[in-house]
Order: structure tokens, then C-alpha cells, then sequence
């Protein structure tokens, strides 16, 4: 049965129409990227487990691991809307499901069981460099021997600067079509505010740090990247 944990009064701007709005005009480069997720999690064992961290509305995921052998998933996010969402998608799935509402960092370091894969979709770059630090860590105790973190995030070029990824990143959403103007700088301001992507070298200075064995770069998008790091 689904399940969603610690429902609460959203005290946020929601924006996640406009979101979905760009997922599906795959401006985020989204039909690639979940095609290479689709192809990395063929190698996970029978009745594997899954923890979601920033879900989403988990709607490019569900179809994914609808077609594979998964035997539990768990997903977390601080957007109850997006949580709506995603109990719709993953009514698809015959596994256990449950959802989470909460700060993913916070959720990871408090959960007690172990998973085969935790994967993560655009949310990492939120977080600063200690807490990103922190995230590798949690994340390496929460694998099973063998398992492995699957990343999506955006992930700056080794001789990019923070200022200069912003201005970058944002003069290309000012290209998007079908996203007007007005949609194009609420974008562009929520980059602006919240948005700390890293280097791929500083990435796996953070998970050798935290135990990790091994970093495979999977594919890259512009700045979108589908990272593996082998527990």
C-alpha cells in the first residue's frame, strides 16, 4: 500500500506547474537522461530497493522501474504537491511504496535501513559544499554492499566559476522556447537564489571522502550530468 509520511501545510510559493511545463519540452535534456537511467539500473540485482531523494513528481522515474525487478522504493521531497504527484505515478509499480515529505539531507541522515540504490535527480546542487559533503557520507551508509548512488544533477566545467556558470546557465534559459519571459526569470531568479553546483573533480573529492570505490560519468547534457558512484 502507499504511503505518505508527515503531511504538512505547504508554506511555500509552489511553482512545480511551470516545472513540469519545462520537463516535458525537455529543456533539461530529461528523455536522454532518464534513457541512460534506464540503462545503468538493468544491472541491479532482483527485488532491489530503491530511496528516491528529491522525487519529485516522479513521473520519468515510475515508467523506469515499472519495466525492472524493483521489491521496495521509498521517495522524498519538501514539496507535498510534488508528492501528489508522484503517489500518482508510482500507483504503477506492484512494490511497496512510500513517500516521505521532508528536507532530503535531514531524511537521509535519520534513516536506519539500508538500500541497494539511492539515486538523486537535480536537487544536490541546492546544498553548500559541507553539506554536500555530508550528503556522500550519509548516502554511502545507506548502500548495501555493492550498491551504488545514481546521481542527475548539473555540474559545472572544471574551469567554471560559480558567477560565471550562473550567467551562463541563465542567458541559455533565456533561449528556451515555449517558456515566456515572465516564466524564463522566475527561472532564472530561482537559479540565481538557490543553485551551487560543483566540479566533477570536487564531486569525487567528496565520495572518496566518504568511502566511495569508484565515480563513473555516465552522460553529459550541456551541464546536466548522470553520475555512478560504486559503493
Amino acid at each position: 500500500m502507499n504511503e505518505i509520511v508527515g503531511r504538512a501545510p505547504e508554506n511555500i510559493f509552489d511553482t512545480w506547474g511551470l516545472y513540469r511545463k519545462i520537463v516535458n519540452s525537455n529543456h533539461m535534456f530529461h528523455k536522454e537522461i532518464y534513457a541512460d537511467i534506464a540503462e545503468t539500473l538493468q544491472s541491479s540485482p532482483r527485488n532491489f530497493t530503491l530511496l528516491d531523494l528529491g522525487s519529485g513528481d516522479a513521473a520519468h522515474l515510475a515508467p523506469v522501474l515499472a519495466q525492472l525487478p524493483i521489491g521496495g522504493y521509498c521517495g522524498v521531497d519538501l514539496s507535498l504537491t510534488a508528492l501528489g504527484f508522484a503517489e500518482q505515478s508510482l500507483s504503477m509499480l506492484a512494490c511497496p511504496v512510500e513517500l516521505q515529505h521532508g528536507d532530503l539531507l535531514q531524511v537521509l541522515k535519520g534513516k536506519k535501513g539500508r538500500y541497494d540504490v539511492v539515486f538523486t535527480s537535480f536537487a544536490l546542487h541546492h546544498l553548500d559544499a559541507r553539506q554536500k559533503a555530508d550528503f556522500f557520507k550519509a548516502a554511502h551508509a545507506r548502500l548495501n554492499t555493492g550498491g551504488f548512488l545514481l546521481m542527475v544533477d548539473t555540474v559545472r566545467e572544471e574551469h567554471e566559476d560559480l558567477p560565471g556558470y550562473l550567467d551562463a546557465y541563465c542567458a541559455w534559459v533565456h533561449k528556451w522556447q515555449g517558456i515566456d519571459n515572465e516564466e524564463q526569470g522566475l527561472v532564472c531568479r530561482h537559479i540565481l537564489d538557490n543553485d551551487f553546483p560543483e566540479t566533477l573533480s570536487t564531486l569525487k573529492v567528496f565520495s572518496q571522502q566518504a568511502g566511495f570505490a569508484s565515480c563513473q560519468a555516465i552522460s553529459r547534457y550541456k551541464w546536466h550530468s548522470v553520475l555512478r558512484f560504486g559503493r
